[in-house]
């Protein structure tokens, strides 16, 4: 049974993780792994090359599929794209629910699938039935003997209209980081320092993800007003103070996750 992890993937070519994250925006939701961006998560499901399969379609249309290898095929993912414009029309998961309402075991079992398809807005579900089939096309590594294997138990249809792909606001997790320090507003906290020595360290900084780049977060910050006081800047880097209060934002590209830009904002001593 897959558990919520994040594992890292092959990397996959940069258009069609550019193609994914125009698509999914900054929407989030809790799929492979709790609450986290849909771009990463439709990206890992992806990643497996040698369990990469294409599909021609009518209308100028592609299916392009693939797997978390980790799982056994229980966690996968596939794309519609049109051909002449490179763009994602529709997107698919399956999944089993590995998220904060989980059951107590953290995720569904071997047999129960979900399959989460995401439309692009004026995309009519019937036109995203290649996925429905595609997710009913189980691994053969995930079918059990004597007609015991994985079925889907639930299929849901999500339109990635504005509500969904813009920022929502932050919240921060806790009252101990200061509201002085300012968060980069086009992004999604996805934990603390958890691997931190002491619970104080871990309540000084703050990790978000984003699909802009480091150049447009680090941008951000130089142009607060009032502005940052006693600059130090590097690639992909910036600290200074404000308020009297000093901090740093770093950030970086997971070498898996071309489109994705991780941030860390940690509070000085």
């Amino acid at each position: 049974m897959p558990n919520h992890e994040r594992v890292k993937e092959s990397s996959q070519a940069p258009a069609l993780d550019l193609a994914v994250t125009r698509f999914a925006g900054m929407a989030s939701g809790s799929y492979y792994w709790p609450e986290g961006l849909l771009a990463e998560q439709l990206i890992s499901g992806l990643a497996s090359r040698p369990d990469r399969k294409q599909q021609a379609l009518p209308e100028g249309q592609r299916l392009l599929s693939s797997y978390r290898r980790p799982y056994d095929g229980g966690e996968r993912a596939a794309v519609l794209v049109d051909d002449r414009s490179g763009d994602v029309l529709a997107a698919a998961l399956v999944h089993r629910s590995c998220g904060k309402d989980s059951s107590s075991s953290g995720c569904l079992d071997d047999q129960h699938a979900v399959l989460s398809v995401f439309l692009r807005p004026g995309f009519d579900r019937t036109k995203a039935q290649p996925l429905v089939a595609w997710s009913q096309q189980v691994p053969d590594r995930m079918q059990g003997g004597e007609g015991v294997g994985e079925k889907i138990a639930t299929t849901e249809y999500v339109t990635m209209d504005a509500a969904r792909t813009t920022a929502r606001p932050i919240v921060r997790p806790n009252k101990a980081f200061s509201a002085q320090v300012p968060l980069y507003p086009k992004a999604l906290i996805y934990g603390t320092a958890q691997d931190a020595l002491s619970d104080a360290k871990a309540k000084r900084v703050l990790r978000l993800q984003t699909v802009d780049t480091p150049e447009q977060v680090l941008a951000f910050y130089k142009q607060l007003s009032p502005p940052l006081k006693d600059i130090e800047s590097s690639n992909g880097f910036i600290a200074g103070s404000r308020d009297g209060l000093s901090f740093s934002v770093s950030t970086t590209i997971p070498r898996d996750m071309p489109a994705i830009t991780n941030i860390e904002v940690e509070i000085s001593e």
